[in-house]
Formats: C-alpha cells, structure tokens, sequence
C-alpha cells in the first residue's frame, strides 16, 4: 500500500534537567489530555489508523468472527450468602457480566438477577471493581468505576430487597471493603483533586483508612488511619476471623515486601469510630506477609521471610519477640496463594506455571498435603471462607474456555461440575499446546505455544509472542477467544513467554527482572523469539510481539534493541517515558521495578531502555500499533502518545508503519465493556494480519 502520510505534531522546545542533564521534552505538552491541542492529536492519529485499516478487506469479516467466538456464556465461582449461592454469570456479549443467585446449585434452579452493571451506563462502560459482604450477609459493598478509571465510588445494596441504601462513598481507589459487623465499614481513599476531576494525572499521595457508618453521610466519615510521614506508602485493611483485631498490611509501592500492623478493635467501634491503635508486628519492609487466619493468638502467614518461593508460619501476637514458627516448608515450586476452610488449609502452588491444589489441616506440615485431582491449567478464580464447609474453583488455560467446580470441605473428593461453558465452533482438539524451556542468560525460560494441529514448521506461520515480565506477576495459561481466532482463521502460532520480572518462580525471578536487572526481561524475550524462528515456526517476517502496560515497554524496549527479530509490535498502554513515569498518578509506586528516576544511579539504568528516548533515526523498524485510551488514569496516555510522534518524527520514511489506536472516554482497561473488546481486538488482529502477511481462512 502507498506510505501513509502521518499527521503533523508540533515540537516544543521544552526541556527539564535532571541529574545535571538537560532532557528535550518536545511533546511535554500532550502530558495534558484535556486541551485542544491534545484531543486534535487523538483525532488525527486515529484518522490515520482508519486509513491503513481501509486497506484491509476482511475488517468486518474478522469483527465478525470475533463476535460470534465470544459469543459463550461463562461464569465465575459462586458463593455462599445468607442460604443463596451468588454467582456472576455473562451470556457472552453482555458488556458486564450480571449477578445472580439461587437456592441450590442444581441445574434445574431459577436464577434470579440481584445486580446487573449494565443498568448502571447507557455505553456498558460503568463495571464492578472491589465487593464484600456484610458480616450476617445482610448486605453487599461494591464499588463501581466509570468508563475505565481507577477512581470508583462504593454502594450498598440490601440482600433481602435487591435494592441500594442511600450510602455512596466516593473517591475511593486501589481499595478494598471490609465490613464491621452489618454496621458499617472501612475503605481507602485519596484526598479529592482540587478540580474534582477524577481524570487529574497528578501524583496520587496520602492514602488513609476511613470508616463509613451505614446511615451517616461520607462527610462524617472518620480518619481512622494516615500515615503523613509517609505520603506514598498504600494501606489495606482485615479483620481477623476472631473480629477482635484489625491487620493493616502497609506497603511502600509495587514491591512484594509490606510491614503488618494490628490494631484491636472495640466492641462499641462501629458505634463509636475512633483512630486505630496500631502496633507494628512487622516494621520493616523485608519480605512479604499475608494473612491467613487466626486461632486466638495464633496468626497463621503466609511469608516470603527466609524463603522467596514462600512458606507458611505461626506467630504468637500476644509474644511477637517469639519470632515465627514454620508449619509448611518453602518447596521447590512457589506457593501462589492460600485459603482457609474451617480448619483446612488449601495451597495452590505454582510449579513451571501450572496451578497444583493441595489440602492439608491447618497448623499441619508439608507432609501432610494432599492433591486434589483437579486439571492442569490455572486456577482463575476461589472461593473458600473460614465459617463454611463450601469451596468453589474455576479453572481454565489455552484450552480450556471457563470450568467451575465446588466441593464440601468435609467431603474434599467429592468435586461436581456447576459449570462447563462450551464455545460454538470450537474443539479442543483441533490445537496442541506445549510447554518449552528457551535457554538465556544461563536460565531456562519457560515459554507456552499454542496452534492448530498439524502446522508445517516451515517458517510461514504467522506467530505472535506475548509476555509482560513485571512486578511480580505470573502470566498463567488462560483462554482467550480473540486470540483464538487468529489460531483458527489465521494460521496463527501463539507464544507465551514466562520471562524474568514475573512471579512465577518467586521473588528471585521477579528480581532477576527488576531494577538493575530490568535488561533481562528484553534478554529473555528476544532470545524467546529467536527460539521460534530457529524451530521454524516463524521468519522475522512473520513474528509479532504484544504487551500491555509493563508489557508494553517490554515490547517497546525490544522493538528500540533488536528491530531486525520482528515484522510487528502491538504496544498496550505501555510505559514508555521511563523519565517521568513516577509523575502520574500511582506510577510512583512503580519504582519498585524500574528504580528511581530521582537517584542518579537509576536513572543512568534507565537511560539504557527509556523506550521514547532510545528511538533510533532511519532505522527500518517493524510495523508498530501503538493502543492506549486517552484518560487512563493509571498509566497516562502521555506514555503511548510522545512515543507514537517520536516514531514518526525520527523515521518518517523508514520502517513502519507507526501508527495509534486511542481509544476515546475509555481508561487502562479494566472492566471495559464487551462491544469495546471486540472492537479493539478485531482491529489488533486485522493490523497483525497485514503486517505478516497472514490469510484470512
């Protein structure tokens, strides 16, 4: 096709210094996503984005075809509330999935709508973000975030009339809900922007815990908790299953390392709230403490303290000097999470990135585990409370679309199916996955592929390497059905690269992958894609990367390192100016990761692979689609739009195309509407279907 013209974007002479250096800053001025200005360059990249896709003829073919994958009804775990199961439950193209409930989980029961988010917005675009109940399931908190934004407000909805209180809190983000009897609760919020606009992009600081009275106005709401010494530190809130004591976990940014903190609770609390008096259990930030479940004084943890894959202890709170006692010894794969039931302890290890589900009797050891005989996969979804005998699992993975399970605790074998969805025009085995191990740097990399049977390696299968390498995080096998037709109509190879940054073997992979070692992240990936290219399953011609926020620097940094391995890049909401990052909103927690652009020594780190200020000039650089929304409140469209008009400024007539996908009144993602995810994918897929050259099937 003729090289598209791309739009005209004023270049400021706007610098800053830091560090002794002056840093060129040419587009400081879309850091502003309200001004004229701005919205002009929205609009005038997404016209050039629509003329590159009018060259593709199957456009609408594949929207449609994405419709009709999605089009699955799928569920979550139920739960068990005041003698009814409740479940989420979505049709297939419902923008938000719908709550329900019902007496029994037989097949032949009556659901009955108790919430249904997609009455809240005209658009689908208002979603459910943190929920809890009341302690007798009397009523049900849950916060409701608008059109993609961190920011979120909580209701109250009564269990016996399925109707809301008068009680909304707002201005609460990043917080959970926990209750105080049927009274009332605590949450956590940010002091309200001076402009009372949630889309501020400014630095997000001063957390504190609140406590809401049912009844009373957020106005009266008490402080019962700050911390002002510390004005980025972030705070969540639990009782203990004694409801005698409160756990603050308190945590210095994104790093898996908090200090826990209690406080005892009054009886006359929620009638009288007052500031919590805390002591600090653990006062430094050295390793990772999740709370369990208590028997009086007994605290069972979960811990990464002298074991990074993690263990299981007891401490006594009442003689902390004491120090822990290990119950269930760190193993050679990392405990991902843990649940108690009664007086049963589950553990979900996480062994080359396959969930595996054990039980053993709380307070027991290692030797006292037992599997469950559950399939290989990942565990997306539990739910198991200390006060009953029910648990229910869902599971999935590349294969399997949404499998719910639940079992009595007393009767652990006994495992019945409550859902099992079924997606119309797909079997399962028609595709083949497996697992490899790319050797780099000296480690083993773990990597899924995934594709139809009976491809020929021959290096003309349009391929697609995923990964995100960050904060901790395991990027577990899941099923996906946008991805699933570029398997199926395009010929296409998915890859999945567990890369170092990740979770998924504890926190020395997650080390390995951070700071100053953040390099290994681009190390791995690479030599991932060129485990693929040296199988045959792809030329460079036919290679595609894809991440999304720290994924989308990943991909961004490879594309800056080796532009020679890839054919196409699509960068998601990705951090790209590694400089200022810590700016906007939460991202400066993010320094976790990617260190401290204040401290000189990180900031020389960061130089290496800032991905707006390592783009190289007349360098051939692959195909880039770069997607964000432009008030995303968590990692700012000012990342995604500098780095889209340095691409087309520095290489004008090579490489490319460098093109933007903004999607308008929309934010980082989370909950976003259904029509919006087929819209998106149908054209991520069609850019990938031209930039490889696949063949619409």
């Amino acid at each position: 096709m003729q090289r598209l013209a791309y739009p005209a974007v004023r270049r400021a002479a706007h610098t800053y210094t830091k560090h002794g250096r002056v840093i060129p800053d040419p587009y400081h001025w879309l850091e502003n996503p309200d001004s004229d200005e701005t919205k002009a360059f929205v609009t005038a990249q997404n016209d050039v984005f629509e003329q590159y896709m009018k060259a593709f003829p199957h456009r609408d073919e594949v929207k449609d075809a994405i419709k009709g994958m999605l089009d699955y009804p799928r569920r979550s775990c139920p739960s068990l509330r005041g003698g009814r199961f409740y479940f989420s439950h979505n049709t297939g193209l419902q923008n938000q999935s719908v709550l329900y409930r019902q007496a029994t989980l037989d097949a032949d029961a009556t659901p009955e709508v108790f919430l249904d988010p997609n009455t809240l917005s005209e658009d689908g675009t208002s979603s459910l973000g943190a929920t809890a109940w009341s302690e007798s399931d009397k009523f049900y908190a849950y916060v409701v975030n608008e059109k993609g934004s961190d920011w979120g407000a909580i209701s109250v909805r009564d269990a016996a009339t399925a109707t809301n209180l008068p009680d909304v809190v707002d201005w609460v983000k990043f917080s959970g809900i926990t209750w105080v009897g049927d009274d009332g609760f605590f949450y956590t919020r940010f002091p309200k922007p001076e402009s009372g606009r949630k889309e501020e992009t400014g630095p997000l600081e001063d957390a504190a815990v609140y406590f809401h009275k049912l009844g009373s106005s957020q106005d009266d709401d008490v402080r019962v908790l700050d911390i002002p010494e510390n004005r980025k530190w972030l705070m969540g809130v639990e009782l203990t299953d004694c409801r005698e004591k409160v756990v603050i976990s308190v945590h210095d940014g994104c790093e898996p390392h908090n200090q826990l903190w209690l406080a005892p609770l009054p009886k006359d609390f929620a009638e009288k709230p007052r500031r919590l008096e805390v002591t600090k259990l653990v006062d430094k930030f050295e390793a990772e403490y999740e709370y369990l479940a208590n028997d009086g004084a007994t605290m069972y943890l979960l811990t990464t303290k002298d074991a990074p894959l993690k263990r299981v202890t007891a401490i006594n709170t009442d003689k902390p000097e004491e120090g822990q006692k290990e119950l269930i010894a760190e193993s050679d794969a990392k405990i991902d999470f843990c649940a108690v039931v009664r007086d049963t302890l589950l553990i979900a290890y996480l062994r080359d990135v396959k969930h595996v589900l054990y039980r053993c009797p709380l307070g027991g050891s290692a030797s006292d585990l037992v599997p469950f005989g559950l399939p290989i996969g990942t565990i997306s979804g539990m739910h198991a409370r200390r006060k009953s005998d029910f648990v229910s699992v869902a599971l999935t993975s590349f294969l399997l679309p949404n499998r719910v399970l639940h079992f009595d605790i007393n009767k652990p074998d006994e495992l019945s199916v409550f859902f099992d969805a079924k997606v119309a025009g797909f079997d399962p085995d028609d595709f083949v996955t497996e697992q490899v191990f790319v050797e780099s740097d000296g480690e083993k990399v773990p990597m899924f592929v995934c594709h139809k049977k009976g491809i020929t390696l021959d290096g003309t299968n349009p391929t697609l390497l995923y990964g995100y390498g960050g904060f901790n995080i395991s990027v577990t096998p899941s099923f996906s059905a946008t991805r699933l037709v570029f398997l199926a109509r395009m010929g296409g190879v998915l890859a999945v690269a567990n890369i170092r940054g990740g979770g998924e073997y504890g926190e020395r992979w997650h080390q390995g992958g951070a700071k100053f070692n953040k390099m290994n992240c681009y190390v791995d990936f690479c030599n991932c894609a060129k485990w693929l290219q040296a199988k045959k399953y792809a030329t460079k011609e036919k290679l595609a990367i894809m991440g999304g926020s720290n994924g989308g620097l990943l991909v961004a940094a490879c594309a800056n390192k080796a532009p020679h391995l890839f054919s196409a890049v699509v960068c998601q909401v990705g951090v790209l100016d590694l400089y200022r990052f810590h700016e906007f909103t939460i991202g400066h927690a993010w320094t976790s990761d990617f260190g401290d652009p204040e401290v000189e020594a990180d900031f020389d780190y960061l130089t290496q692979y800032s991905p707006i200020h390592n783009v190289k000039p007349n360098t051939a650089y692959p195909a880039i689609l770069v997607a964000t929304a432009d008030h995303d409140d968590r990692v700012v469209p000012a990342h995604s739009h500098k780095y889209i008009a340095t691409l087309q400024h520095v290489n004008p007539e090579a490489g490319g195309p460098f093109l933007a996908r903004i999607e308008v009144n929309a934010g980082h993602g989370a909950g976003k509407p259904t029509h919006k995810i087929i819209a998106e994918a149908a054209d991520t897929y069609g850019f990938l279907a031209q930039a490889l050259g696949a063949k619409w099937q």
